[in-house]
This record gives structure tokens, C-alpha cells and sequence, in this order.
């Protein structure tokens, strides 16, 4: 075999790597939104999530209430899956990405070790960031 036809066939297989991200065994994600503000609050928690590809539409949660969505990661080599959320809880609100980060959640988190799952949770002081691990830390005042 000739350096020509080494070069093409390490041209398809990089082609056929990022055409068929399947082949790089993509992982399956999930993102959960939980309510975990007072029962007495008189204000629900409000939520609408999406990406450039999908909108999870809005929500209205009731304490211990959740939404959740799973997927896979964009593998395109100018794309990235990037979700972002609008959280608003009576005259307080935020605004951040959830996800854009395949290992832990966020580039910026301080989780500990890689996940697939991130739940973000309303609580009343602010809204926290945990992986299935169980470990989690405040991530956003309000």
C-alpha cells in the first residue's frame, strides 16, 4: 500500500467519524430541573430550556415538582450541544447554560468526576448544580 492510498483511507475514517457520531459510542445525557423551593412560596418556579436544535418548551413547576430531557451530544466538529435555561421564581430571575460540557455538565462546574446526568435545583438562596454522584454546590445566587 502506497503513502496515496493510506492518506485517502485515513481521510474516510475521519470523515466517517464525524459523519456517524454513533461510531464513536455517544453517551446518552439527561438534564433534570427541580423545584425544591418552599411548599408556602405563593410564586411557582418557572423554566424553559432549549438548545439550537431542540426547545423543551416552558414549564411551571410546583415544589418537588421536576422536568427532565435526555439526548445525545452534537459530535459535528464546528458544533457543540449547548443547552440553556431561564429560571424565574416570582420577581427573581436567571438566566445560564446547563449544558455544554460532555464529561461534567458545564465547563465552568466543580463537580468532582464526570457525569452524564446534571439536575440543577431551585432552592430559595439560589440554584445548585449535582451530577449522580449526589454531590452538588450552589452554582447561581438570584
Amino acid at each position: 500500500m502506497d503513502y496515496s492510498q493510506i492518506k485517502t483511507i485515513l481521510l474516510l475514517c475521519i470523515f466517517l467519524f464525524f459523519c456517524f457520531p454513533q461510531a464513536k459510542g455517544s453517551r446518552k445525557y439527561t438534564i433534570c430541573v427541580y423545584n425544591s423551593l418552599p411548599v408556602e412560596s405563593p410564586d411557582k418556579l418557572r423554566v424553559h430550556c432549549f438548545s439550537k436544535d431542540d426547545d423543551i418548551g416552558f414549564h411551571v413547576l410546583s415544589p418537588y415538582e421536576d422536568i427532565n430531557w435526555s439526548f445525545q451530544i452534537n459530535h459535528w466538529i464546528f458544533a457543540r450541544t449547548t443547552f440553556f435555561c431561564s429560571f424565574w421564581w416570582g420577581k427573581k430571575a436567571q438566566a445560564f447554560i446547563v449544558f455544554d460540557d460532555e464529561n461534567i455538565c458545564i465547563s465552568d462546574s466543580q463537580l468532582p468526576q464526570a457525569t452524564d446526568y446534571c439536575q440543577w435545583t431551585a432552592q430559595e438562596d439560589g440554584i445548585y448544580l449535582s451530577g449522580e454522584q449526589g454531590y452538588g454546590y450552589k452554582y447561581s445566587s438570584w
